[in-house]
């Protein structure tokens, strides 16, 4: 050992660099090539195991890549930007069709002059009617304009008003159900929608879509339950998935005031009718992943972001850290830290084995960390670096 620090040993025949530790003298002595072979091949023995209970590796349990078992696999992740969110629109008609709050003009003409003709201004009423001069009550919620005058023309003929009215229905103001989208959205906001098209949909279309970082979660908040036809029943709803609707009289239902969705599932059901009514509110949830972690014998070690909606792999995540350092390092560990249990998850891989198989390539999650470890065979290639050194001069080590 009292070799390797003498004046032709390796103390004085190393400098520090920003790129690494350089060799500066022309040549080694044997004695030092030596003595560096030895401890290329006994200090990994003695390191290896205190640098796994340093990184508290040593009572974490071992997985070798290829018979990882299932509930440490992880699944691809699920995008809802991949998804057709068309099948979610629940429309209850065309935009003609006359709502409550609407503001219509009724034109009623008994002859050819213009003293044959009455013209009146009325609001839809809460149940749906409207009140006119002399006819009364005529129910119209729901109704195209032709039908409607369809339905006030039978009305004043029924109670012997007129003999042959011509009567002309048109909307002067429809009513729009203000709704307010926020989270992980385009372009958050509040904004008017058709009461006939006031669904979870097209909130997000008027928002602009969903935002690169939105979660598959949307939660709908309405200022009161909403009466609907019983069927088709809608996917599961947060918080009571067996039971989303709570009945309220033949071919009825009421949905809760609050409740949430899940656009993947949602989605591949095509059931249902999200709707949200005037004042209501829908939040999109927003996703942030924490990194991941890539250390060891690659080029950039670093954290990286995880990307949202994607799949990120074993290769895919030393490719973000530039690549191994050296040509020999093949041994990986990824480091997973597991809901509901305090020790992590020491997952073991290899690089060669990873370009060949998917399973040894396995999929990274939020969090993991990505360890290219030293072994014999790395420090092997260092010390070949050193004798090369040592017979052609400096060259970098690390």
């Amino acid at each position: 050992m009292r070799a390797l620090t003498d004046s032709t040993g390796l103390r004085k025949g190393l400098r520090n660099t920003g790129d690494g530790v350089v060799l500066r003298s022309s040549r080694l002595p044997l004695r030092d090539l030596w003595m560096l072979w030895l401890l290329a091949i006994v200090l990994p023995l003695f390191s290896s195991g205190c640098r796994e209970a340093n990184h508290f590796y040593a009572e974490s349990p071992w997985y070798g890549g290829r018979t990882l078992p299932d509930n440490l696999r992880l699944r691809r992740q699920a995008n809802p930007q991949e998804v057709d969110l068309s099948r979610l629109a629940g429309g209850t008609g065309s935009n003609q069709q006359i709502g409550v709050g609407d503001v219509l003009e009724v034109q009623i003409a008994a002859g050819l002059h213009e003293n044959d003709q009455s013209t009146t201004a009325v609001r839809v009423q809460s149940d749906g009617s409207i009140i006119l001069p002399d006819i009364g009550s005529v129910l119209v919620s729901g109704l195209e304009p032709q039908a409607a005058e369809a339905m006030i023309q039978s009305e004043a003929v029924k109670q012997d008003l007129y003999r042959n009215p011509t009567v002309t229905v048109s909307v002067k103001q429809q009513k729009k159900n203000r709704v307010r989208v926020l989270g992980a959205v385009k372009n958050e906001g509040t904004y008017d929608l058709s009461p006939n098209s006031s669904d979870v949909v097209s909130a997000l279309a008027a928002a602009g879509g969903l935002a690169s970082n939105a979660g598959q979660k949307v939660e709908v908040r309405n200022p009161g339950g909403t009466v609907m036809p019983s069927e088709p029943t809608p996917p599961a709803v947060a918080g009571n998935p067996d039971s989303p609707l709570i009945q309220a009289s033949a071919g009825k239902t009421v949905r809760p005031a609050s409740y949430t969705i899940d656009l993947i599932s949602a989605a591949r059901s095509g059931e249902g009718q999200y709707l949200v009514e005037d004042g209501g509110i829908v939040m999109v949830e927003k996703r942030d992943p924490p990194p991941i972690f890539v250390q060891g014998l690659v080029r950039a070690p670093n954290q990286y972001d995880y990307p949202i909606g994607k799949d990120l792999r074993l290769l895919d995540a030393i490719s973000l850290a530039g690549g191994m350092s050296n040509q020999m390092a093949d041994k990986i560990f990824v480091v997973r830290q597991i809901e509901g249990q305090t020790e992590p998850v020491l997952i073991q891989s290899s690089w060669r084995r990873a370009k060949r198989s998917s399973e040894a390539n396995i999929r990274l999650g939020p969090g993991d960390v990505i360890s290219v470890e030293q072994t014999p065979g790395t420090v092997f290639m260092d010390v070949l670096n050193i004798i090369r050194f040592g017979v052609t001069g400096s060259t970098t080590l690390f």
